[in-house]
């Protein structure tokens, strides 16, 4: 069975990766980085030191990307946003999963790949989404929970190992930062990116479900046809980011009051 590293270029998956150098877990195959296009600047020159020392150390080190687009351009062209109501949470899965997947599956066709996943102990409900079912070819296991490691411990992996701080691994306008994070990034060259991206959505949700009140509120089970919204998420309430200040989540505009 072939193994592969998921290489998130976070805190995390750089512990693993740390203790795979110092010879703590057994070698992978290949160590594999999907790149959404719009991971925190300070990322990149962490995977660039990871793929150095992965080839000094003569293992296989790949950057992969989505063939057709960036999530950024994804998103502009559907007038949307990572996560809104009544829809499921599916970036991380088209732009890291389903990438690393149709590589591997590119590069060892038909054989089976065992990914090591670098999920903390504790983060059961994310292994549980992220493992394939038994009857899978590819299998997933998660060195850091089997070692019962929490965020603290990987912490102190990377000081000891690693050398250099990381930072932690996200698109800049992930909509689950905390409200720290969020005020903290107001004002960046990150957040005119943020803005965009919630700006589109603000024009594009009257526009969809608009489109499906003047085609006849057409169903396709329980959903719109594609390009057209039962509702209007906009005017319900829903913003790029999901922290709630005061029982309502806040538009990027009211972040940087806020912040000011």
């Amino acid at each position: 069975m072939r193994t592969v590293l998921a290489y998130g270029g976070g805190v995390d998956s750089t512990a693993v990766l740390a203790l795979v150098l110092a010879g703590e877990i057994a070698r992978p195959d290949t160590v594999v980085f999907a790149d959404p296009g719009a991971e925190f600047p300070e990322t990149y020159p962490t995977v660039a030191l990871a793929r150095q020392r992965c080839e000094a150390a003569g293992i296989r080190f790949e950057i992969v990307r989505h063939p057709r687009e960036t999530i950024v351009s994804w998103l502009a062209r559907l007038g949307n946003v990572p996560v809104r109501p009544g829809a499921h949470h599916v970036c991380s899965l088209k732009f890291k999963g389903e990438v690393m997947q149709a590589w591997a599956e590119r590069q060892f066709p038909g054989e089976p790949v065992n990914w090591l996943v670098g999920f903390e102990a504790g983060e059961r409900r994310r292994t549980a989404r992220f493992s394939p079912p038994p009857s899978a070819v590819h299998h997933a296991s998660y060195p850091l929970a089997e070692r019962g490691m929490c965020r603290a411990d990987c912490a102190e992996v990377v000081r000891v190992y690693w050398g250099r701080p990381v930072h932690k691994s996200s698109c800049v306008f992930c909509p689950f930062m905390s409200a720290c994070e969020i005020v903290a990034l107001v004002g960046t060259p990150q957040w005119r990116m943020a803005r965009a991206v919630e700006r589109r959505f603000r024009e594009t949700s009257p526009k969809k479900h608009q489109a499906w009140i003047d085609a006849g509120k057409p169903l396709h089970g329980k959903r719109a046809p594609a390009g057209m919204w039962r509702i209007d998420p906009w005017a319900e309430g829903a913003r790029l980011f999901v922290a709630r200040v005061d029982g309502r989540s806040l538009s990027t505009e009211e972040w940087e009051e806020l912040a000011a």
